[in-house]
């Protein structure tokens, strides 16, 4: 069983704490383990609290979030930060870019938002928490694309939700690498329909290709749901 993603909310309204703790905690993967009302308290809890992400606003009266995020990476942990602030001048958004926040997000703002965010840590997370594995380039261009997975969240001309849901519920329903081929006669649509929702699947970071060559021609494209 995966080990959930422990959450410290660092945020200094006790009202919008406590609903971004309900809302992490309603994610599968996550928890929330601790909450802070500024940067000083979060630096304390995190000497005796484990956690993976901090969920960290900019303005907090005794340690805004930008000299947290100073202290943290000047500290060596290793630990993710999302901020979510309503400061949007791009000195701000440049210095939380370069202290390598893994999202930002401007106050305010839908939760489907929130919730893409943590979807798309939760993979990348996932994939990287095992260290032995060996990465393909593909691999590694697939999570890096989830950084950026928001702006692949309206789907090109042609595509619609619907018949995407279904291309990821057959993969995932399969829970092995299926062809376009193989895609296409279980949901009935074409070979090149198929291969336009694959390949939008991995462009997104949600799913992976892996190439198998044959004797003769071009290799076999098999597709399956990121992990």
């Amino acid at each position: 069983m995966t080990r959930p993603v422990d959450v410290i909310v660092v945020e200094d309204d006790p009202m919008v704490t406590e609903i971004y703790r309900r809302y992490v905690d309603s994610i599968e993967g996550f928890r929330v383990v601790a909450t802070a009302a500024g940067g000083r308290r979060a630096l304390e809890l995190l000497e005796k609290v484990r956690a993976d992400l901090l969920i960290l606003d900019v303005f907090m009266p005794d340690m805004d979030g930008l000299e947290t995020l100073r202290s943290l990476r000047g500290s060596g942990r290793r630990l993710d930060v999302i901020m979510i602030s309503a400061a949007h001048d791009a000195a701000t958004l440049a210095e939380a870019i370069q202290g390598g926040v893994f999202d930002y997000i401007v106050k305010p703002f839908n939760f489907e938002r929130l919730g893409a965010a943590l979807d798309a840590y939760r993979q990348l997370h996932g994939r990287l928490s095992r260290p032995e594995e060996s990465l393909t380039q593909e691999d590694v261009d697939g999570l890096l694309r989830l950084r950026n997975r928001k702006n692949l969240s309206v789907l090109p001309k042609g595509l619609n939700q619907g018949t995407l849901e279904r291309v990821a519920a057959h993969l995932r329903r399969k829970g092995e690498p299926l062809s376009a081929d193989e895609t296409a006669e279980a949901l009935n649509v074409s070979r090149v329909t198929a291969r336009r929702y694959l390949e939008h699947l991995v462009a997104s970071g949600q799913a992976q290709v892996e190439r198998r060559y044959r004797e003769v021609g071009r290799p076999l494209h098999l597709y399956r749901l990121t992990e």
